[in-house]
Protein backbone atom coordinates (compact mmCIF):
# COMPACT_ATOMS: atom_id res chain seq x y z
CA UNK A 1 0.00 0.00 0.00
CA UNK A 2 2.06 2.92 -1.13
CA UNK A 3 -0.38 5.78 -0.38
CA UNK A 4 -0.70 4.22 3.26
CA UNK A 5 1.32 7.05 6.26
CA UNK A 6 4.25 5.77 7.07
CA UNK A 7 4.09 5.34 11.01
CA UNK A 8 6.14 7.54 13.22
CA UNK A 9 7.11 6.23 16.91
CA UNK A 10 7.14 9.21 19.41
CA UNK A 11 9.49 9.52 22.39
CA UNK A 12 7.78 12.37 23.45
CA UNK A 13 3.70 12.02 24.29
CA UNK A 14 2.03 15.96 24.67
CA UNK A 15 -1.12 15.87 26.91
CA UNK A 16 -3.25 18.02 25.23
CA UNK A 17 -6.45 19.81 27.17
CA UNK A 18 -7.98 20.79 24.39
CA UNK A 19 -10.03 17.70 22.76
CA UNK A 20 -10.77 19.30 19.34
CA UNK A 21 -7.12 19.49 18.72
CA UNK A 22 -6.28 16.39 18.70
CA UNK A 23 -6.01 14.01 15.78
CA UNK A 24 -4.38 10.91 15.03
CA UNK A 25 -1.67 12.51 12.99
CA UNK A 26 -0.70 15.00 15.88
CA UNK A 27 0.03 12.03 18.48
CA UNK A 28 -1.75 14.43 21.36
CA UNK A 29 -3.87 12.79 23.84
CA UNK A 30 -6.88 14.25 25.29
CA UNK A 31 -6.70 14.82 29.04
CA UNK A 32 -9.89 15.81 29.54
CA UNK A 33 -11.35 12.31 28.22
CA UNK A 34 -8.75 10.73 30.44
CA UNK A 35 -9.61 12.82 33.26
CA UNK A 36 -13.11 12.30 32.95
CA UNK A 37 -12.60 8.51 32.56
CA UNK A 38 -10.49 7.51 35.12
CA UNK A 39 -11.32 10.11 37.89
CA UNK A 40 -15.17 10.18 36.87
CA UNK A 41 -14.05 14.37 37.11
CA UNK A 42 -14.25 16.64 33.93
CA UNK A 43 -11.24 18.63 33.13
CA UNK A 44 -12.20 22.08 34.26
CA UNK A 45 -11.84 20.23 38.04
CA UNK A 46 -7.91 20.34 37.11
CA UNK A 47 -8.10 23.90 35.81
CA UNK A 48 -6.47 25.10 39.08
CA UNK A 49 -3.40 22.44 38.98
CA UNK A 50 -0.64 25.07 38.31
CA UNK A 51 -0.50 25.59 41.89
CA UNK A 52 3.04 23.98 41.04
CA UNK A 53 4.16 27.43 40.17
CA UNK A 54 2.24 30.24 41.87
CA UNK A 55 4.10 32.59 39.91
CA UNK A 56 2.42 31.91 36.62
CA UNK A 57 0.56 34.99 35.19
CA UNK A 58 -2.61 34.30 34.71
CA UNK A 59 -2.40 34.66 30.79
CA UNK A 60 0.66 32.58 30.15
CA UNK A 61 1.05 29.47 28.55
CA UNK A 62 3.27 26.75 30.83
CA UNK A 63 4.70 23.31 29.38
CA UNK A 64 4.85 20.99 31.88
CA UNK A 65 7.42 17.95 31.87
CA UNK A 66 7.77 15.04 33.56
CA UNK A 67 11.16 13.73 31.73
CA UNK A 68 13.00 11.13 32.88
CA UNK A 69 12.24 8.34 35.44
CA UNK A 70 13.42 10.01 38.08
CA UNK A 71 10.86 12.80 37.71
CA UNK A 72 8.21 10.20 37.46
CA UNK A 73 9.21 8.54 40.82
CA UNK A 74 9.52 11.35 42.76
CA UNK A 75 6.38 12.55 41.29
CA UNK A 76 5.25 8.97 42.58
CA UNK A 77 6.96 9.95 46.28
CA UNK A 78 4.95 13.13 46.54
CA UNK A 79 1.66 11.44 46.15
CA UNK A 80 2.43 8.91 48.40
CA UNK A 81 3.60 11.72 51.19
CA UNK A 82 1.74 14.27 50.19
CA UNK A 83 0.19 16.46 53.07
CA UNK A 84 -2.84 18.66 52.83
CA UNK A 85 -2.38 21.82 53.82
CA UNK A 86 -5.77 23.57 55.21
CA UNK A 87 -4.45 26.70 56.45
CA UNK A 88 -4.06 28.26 59.77
CA UNK A 89 -6.42 27.08 62.69
CA UNK A 90 -6.80 30.09 65.01
CA UNK A 91 -8.29 28.05 67.96
CA UNK A 92 -5.21 25.72 68.19
CA UNK A 93 -2.71 28.31 66.93
CA UNK A 94 -1.30 26.10 64.57
CA UNK A 95 -1.55 25.09 60.76
CA UNK A 96 -3.88 22.28 60.10
CA UNK A 97 -2.46 19.62 57.59
CA UNK A 98 -4.28 16.78 57.13
CA UNK A 99 -1.99 13.61 56.66
CA UNK A 100 -4.63 10.68 55.90
CA UNK A 101 -4.97 11.07 51.99
CA UNK A 102 -3.00 12.14 49.06
CA UNK A 103 -4.22 15.06 47.27
CA UNK A 104 -5.55 13.22 44.81
CA UNK A 105 -8.06 11.22 47.01
CA UNK A 106 -8.89 15.18 48.87
CA UNK A 107 -9.83 16.34 45.24
CA UNK A 108 -11.71 13.07 44.10
CA UNK A 109 -14.04 13.10 47.75
CA UNK A 110 -15.27 16.88 46.78
CA UNK A 111 -18.62 17.00 44.74
CA UNK A 112 -21.38 18.92 43.88
CA UNK A 113 -24.54 19.19 45.70
CA UNK A 114 -27.52 17.47 43.06
CA UNK A 115 -31.21 17.07 43.84
CA UNK A 116 -30.23 13.79 46.26
CA UNK A 117 -27.38 15.75 48.18
CA UNK A 118 -27.73 18.76 49.76
CA UNK A 119 -24.62 21.03 49.90
CA UNK A 120 -22.55 20.82 53.09
CA UNK A 121 -20.75 23.59 52.59
CA UNK A 122 -20.79 27.67 52.01
CA UNK A 123 -19.34 28.52 49.06
CA UNK A 124 -16.03 29.98 50.27
CA UNK A 125 -15.29 28.08 53.24
CA UNK A 126 -13.05 29.11 56.17
CA UNK A 127 -9.38 28.41 55.13
CA UNK A 128 -9.09 25.96 58.25
CA UNK A 129 -11.93 23.51 57.55
CA UNK A 130 -11.52 20.22 56.49
CA UNK A 131 -12.98 19.93 53.21
CA UNK A 132 -12.95 15.91 52.76
CA UNK A 133 -16.38 14.52 51.08
CA UNK A 134 -17.28 18.44 50.96
CA UNK A 135 -20.47 19.22 48.89
CA UNK A 136 -20.41 22.28 47.19
CA UNK A 137 -23.14 24.10 45.84
CA UNK A 138 -22.29 25.09 42.28
CA UNK A 139 -19.10 23.20 40.38
CA UNK A 140 -17.50 26.90 40.07
CA UNK A 141 -16.81 26.36 43.82
CA UNK A 142 -15.91 22.64 44.12
CA UNK A 143 -13.93 23.27 41.24
CA UNK A 144 -12.00 26.60 43.19
CA UNK A 145 -11.76 24.77 46.55
CA UNK A 146 -9.28 22.47 45.26
CA UNK A 147 -6.95 21.24 42.89
CA UNK A 148 -4.19 18.78 43.03
CA UNK A 149 -0.70 19.36 41.23
CA UNK A 150 -0.62 18.08 37.62
CA UNK A 151 3.25 16.71 38.35
CA UNK A 152 0.77 14.07 40.38
CA UNK A 153 -2.26 13.63 38.54
CA UNK A 154 0.27 12.45 35.46
CA UNK A 155 2.48 10.21 37.91
CA UNK A 156 -1.57 9.14 39.10
CA UNK A 157 -2.46 8.11 35.61
CA UNK A 158 1.15 6.26 34.76
CA UNK A 159 0.45 4.33 37.52
CA UNK A 160 -3.01 3.15 36.66
CA UNK A 161 -1.28 2.31 33.18
CA UNK A 162 -3.66 4.87 31.86
CA UNK A 163 -0.59 6.64 29.68
CA UNK A 164 2.01 4.59 28.27
CA UNK A 165 5.16 5.50 30.62
CA UNK A 166 7.39 7.52 29.01
CA UNK A 167 8.50 11.18 28.53
CA UNK A 168 5.54 13.82 29.15
CA UNK A 169 4.82 17.51 27.48
CA UNK A 170 1.64 19.29 28.85
CA UNK A 171 0.79 22.57 27.54
CA UNK A 172 -1.56 24.57 29.68
CA UNK A 173 -3.79 27.54 29.55
CA UNK A 174 -4.00 28.98 33.85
Amino acid sequence: MPDAPEYTPRSVYTLEPHADLVTAESGYIAIEAIAERVYGKPYSSLRGCQRDDEHIGNDSVKLYELTSDGDYLQALGDLDDAEIYLGWDSRTGESAFKTSMTELDYWLSIRVADENTPATVEANPPATQDLENAVFEDRFFADRAFSPSLRLVLADLIRRSELPRGDYLFRHWW
